[in-house]
């Protein structure tokens, strides 16, 4: 029972995250929002960290890395993901998320961690053709006024590859420094790098159409997905196997798209389902070569 119910858990914080961030910019300026999702997620994570007695220490030949996982976790992936979320549908920040897993492997044997499979080369090329379907629907859909699916689903594209870039760059800092210590500093980094771009955007925040929804959808962004999910997956892995926690959890894209039709009242075309059924079957095929 409490495996199944960690497994929900991450499954539902996972999908219903592009929909409460599409609830949340359409209240609140997506650059401002950052700030304040990361900026709280931050502090609860330094308030554990003191709470553990961790110490902040660094070697200064780690100072680099650091660096560029700050810039990758906070200024580049959510200036990407939420900019993008605005001007694309929940639906497809689903899909495009899906392969975090997969673009964690193709840095992974850039990095020299993993080794090419050739086997895997029928699965990958799988799931680029479902993204290109995707694409391609995106060109040749009729304009309407406020929505940019190209421009929204290729900065999408962008916080998937950075999202899953910091994971595969931290992986030698987590088995150093451990999870905890890794992410609180990086977020740290992140957070002050941010800093200018919220100051430049604060003439846009406003709370005037914040309601109900909108502070639900913030504090799922924050407390669950930002801080809390990081404890509970981490505690997951010591008790489920890695390659059932991770098929399970990649079920997340379909909870998404069902989600965002009923309460988004997304429109799910032909070549969008066409398109994300080769994106999910390539990468649970090519995760499972993997394990």
């Amino acid at each position: 029972m409490r495996k199944f119910l960690l497994v929900f858990f991450l499954t539902f914080t996972a999908a219903f995250t592009p929909i409460a961030a599409k609830y949340v910019v359409a209240a609140i300026s997506p650059l401002s929002l950052a700030f304040l999702r990361f900026g709280v997620a931050t502090i609860l994570l330094i308030l554990v960290f003191i709470y553990r007695k961790e110490s902040f220490k660094i070697e200064k030949k780690d100072y680099k890395l650091f660096l560029l996982l700050g810039a990758l976790v906070i200024p580049i992936n959510q200036f990407c993901f939420l900019i993008g979320i605005k001007f694309s549908v929940a639906s497809h920040s689903g899909v495009m998320y899906a392969c975090t897993p997969l673009i964690i492997y193709m840095i992974s044997i850039r990095l020299k961690n993993e080794e090419f499979n050739l086997k895997k080369l029928l699965t990958i090329s799988l799931t680029i053709i479902g993204i290109m379907v995707i694409f391609y629907e995106n060109l040749i859909a009729p304009k309407v006024e406020g929505v940019n699916y190209l421009l929204g689903d290729t900065l999408l594209f962008f916080a998937v590859a950075s999202w899953a870039a910091y994971l595969a760059f931290s992986q030698k800092m987590v088995f150093k420094y451990g999870a905890l210590k890794t992410q609180t500093v990086s977020f740290m980094i992140g957070i002050i790098l941010y800093i200018p771009v919220f100051l430049f955007d604060m003439k846009n925040l406003n709370f005037d159409k914040v309601n109900f929804l909108v502070i639900l959808g913030y504090i799922h962004l924050t407390v669950l997905v930002a801080f809390g999910s990081y404890f509970l997956y981490s505690y997951s892995q010591k008790i489920i196997k890695s390659s059932t926690l991770t098929t399970l959890t990649n079920t997340s894209p379909i909870v998404t798209i069902i989600f965002s039709w009923l309460l988004l009242k997304e429109n799910l075309s032909y070549f969008f389902i066409f398109g994300a059924s080769l994106t999910m079957i390539g990468v649970y095929l090519t995760q499972r070569l993997k394990d």
